[in-house]
């Protein structure tokens, strides 16, 4: 009965022409008025609600512990730090930072001379390497480069088609 021809479906009883619309205007509004009571009734089929917001997820009390435990500690290490800077206001003037020994090492020659030796035979080894002459012969691989560009224009300016 949605369609809005339902109401011919019903024989008309009445005989004259304004009561029959009169009882059609009533079928009519019926109709609308169990269309609307529909609407107002159905439920959406997409959920449009928010996400529940789970407080455990927000609020991280774990995270909050750990900042105050860290929060503490850093308290904590600056009052320690105060009252050793204040003490150290307070008492006689002390220097703790004495190097009281140098350390002198007995091989120190042997490995100065080591040194040495190893830099004179790095710089032999430099000295042949910059001497040698090359064995390649870069005229050659330019000519050959060349041709095999030349190669390949010319098999690709005349390319046959897929269809032929």
């Amino acid at each position: 009965m949605n369609s809005s021809l339902a109401y011919l479906a019903y024989p008309v009883i009445v005989s004259n022409h304004r009561q029959a619309t009169a009882f059609r205007k009533k079928l009519d509004l019926g109709h609308y008025l169990s269309h609307q009571n529909r609407l107002q009734t159905a439920k959406p089929t997409v959920d449009t609600k928010p996400p529940v917001a789970h407080t455990h997820l927000i609020l991280k009390l774990s995270k909050l512990q750990w900042e105050q435990k860290r929060i503490d500690q850093i308290e904590y290490e600056n009052r320690q730090l105060c009252e050793k800077i204040a003490s150290a206001h307070r008492g006689p003037a002390k220097v703790d930072c004495w190097n009281s020994y140098f350390s002198k090492s007995l091989n120190r020659e042997m490995r100065n001379r080591e040194l040495m030796r190893i830099t004179l035979e790095n710089q032999a080894i430099l000295r042949r390497l910059d001497d040698r002459k090359t064995h390649y012969d870069r005229r050659a691989s330019e000519i050959d480069w060349q041709n095999s560009r030349r190669y390949i224009r010319n098999t690709t300016r005349y390319l046959l088609s897929q269809d032929e």
